[in-house]
C-alpha cells in the first residue's frame, strides 16, 4: 500500500477538522488511495503485457512486412517538418553507461520467408535505440526510440508531437518484460537476473531497450553454469562465414531446433525459436539476428507524458523509499 503523505494534498489539509470529519476523510482518503493505486497497476499491467506480448508474438508469430535485412532505417523514416533532436538522457551517468554498451548493432527478427518484421538499430555513442516496425493492427509502418533513461519515444498523431514515457522502468516494473522474454526464448534466466542487479548497481535503467539488451548481458559461460547445462546441448559450428561459433541447442520437449548462437568473439548473434505446444506461448518459429556494425540513431526531442498518479505509484513501489 502506498504511504498517505503522497495522495492527494487536499484531503491532507481538511484533516484540520472535527475527529468525526476527520475520521470520515481518513476513510475517504484510504478509498482514494486504493483506487488510485488498483487503476495504476491495471493500467501498468495492460501496458507491460502488451508490450511483452508484442515483443514475443513478433518473434514468434511475426506479421509479414516488406521490409528486408540489409534496408536502412535513414532511408525508410520520415520526419515532421522542422523536427528537432535532443538526447538529454545520455548526460546522466554518461560513462557508465558507455562503458556498459560497448558496441553498435542492428537487431532483427525475421519470418520463415527471410522477411523481417522489425529491426532496431542501437548506437552505443548516443546509447539510444531506433526500431522500425509494423503496426500489427493498422498494418502501416512505425518508428519508435528508446533513451538510456528508458524513456519511450513515439510520435502523437493526435498532438502533433513527439511525445516521451517511462512507465515501464519503475521499480518493481522494470523486469516484468525481460523476465517473460527470458522465458519465452529459453535463455539462462540467473543470467538475466543477475544483469538487472548489476544494472541497477551501476545505477543504470533495467533492460531499456529490452531484447537488445541480451548482447551486453549473455555470454557462453552463462550456458555452461553447472545449474541449468543440463537444459543445453553445446556443440562448435561456422557461422556467418567464420569458424569457431558456439551453438547452445535447448533441449526441452516442445523446443526441438531452438538454439543461442555466439561468434568466435564470444558475442551473440542468433537466438533461433521453435515452440511446439508450449502452454502458454503455444506453437510458432522466428529467429532474431544481431549484426555488429555501426549504426548513427537520433532521438528526436518529446515532451515528458505521464499517468495520472505515476509519481505516487512509483514512490510506493520503490522499496528504498523509508517516508
Amino acid at each position: 500500500m502506498m504511504k498517505a503523505k503522497y495522495i492527494i494534498t487536499l484531503l491532507s489539509c481538511l484533516l484540520v477538522g472535527s475527529i468525526s470529519e476527520a475520521q470520515l476523510l481518513k476513510k475517504l482518503k484510504k478509498k482514494a488511495e486504493q483506487a488510485v493505486e488498483r487503476t495504476l497497476l491495471k493500467k501498468t499491467d495492460e501496458i507491460v503485457s502488451n508490450k511483452t506480448e508484442k515483443a514475443i508474438d513478433g518473434i514468434v508469430n511475426p506479421p509479414k512486412v516488406e521490409l528486408k535485412s540489409d534496408s536502412t532505417l535513414t532511408a525508410k523514416t520520415s520526419y515532421p517538418d522542422g523536427m528537432t533532436f535532443e538526447n538529454p538522457a545520455i548526460d546522466n551517468n554518461t560513462e557508465t553507461k558507455r562503458s556498459w554498451y560497448t558496441e553498435d548493432v542492428r537487431v532483427t527478427s525475421y519470418d520463415k520467408e527471410k522477411q523481417s518484421d522489425a529491426v532496431s538499430y542501437f548506437d552505443a555513442d548516443a546509447v539510444a535505440m531506433q526500431s522500425y516496425f509494423t503496426d500489427p493492427q493498422t498494418g502501416e509502418a512505425q518508428t519508435a526510440f528508446v533513451d538510456s533513461d528508458g524513456f519511450f519515444v513515439s510520435y502523437n498523431e493526435t498532438e502533433g508531437q513527439y511525445t516521451k514515457t517511462a512507465l515501464l522502468t519503475m521499480p518493481g516494473m522494470d523486469m516484468m518484460a525481460p523476465s517473460m522474454m527470458a522465458s519465452a526464448y529459453k535463455l539462462p534466466e540467473g543470467a538475466i537476473f543477475e544483469g538487472m542487479e548489476e544494472m541497477k548497481k551501476q545505477g543504470l535503467a533495467v533492460y531499456p531497450f529490452m531484447h537488445v539488451d541480451f548482447p551486453f548481458v549473455l555470454k557462453p559461460e552463462h550456458f555452461r553454469n553447472e545449474m541449468i547445462a543440463s537444459r543445453y546441448r553445446e556443440s562448435v559450428q561456422s557461422c556467418r562465414g567464420k569458424m569457431g561459433c558456439t551453438k547452445f541447442s535447448v533441449t526441452d520437449e516442445g523446443y526441438e531446433g531452438t538454439y543461442t548462437l555466439f561468434d568466435n568473439q564470444n558475442r551473440l548473434v542468433e537466438i533461433n525459436i521453435i515452440v511446439e505446444g508450449d502452454p502458454f506461448y503455444g506453437s510458432g518459429k522466428g529467429k532474431i539476428e544481431y549484426f555488429y556494425e555501426d549504426c548513427n540513431v537520433q532521438v528526436p526531442k518529446a515532451v515528458e507524458k505521464k499517468m495520472l498518479g505515476q509519481d505516487l505509484l512509483k514512490k510506493g513501489l520503490d522499496p528504498t523509499n523509508k517516508n
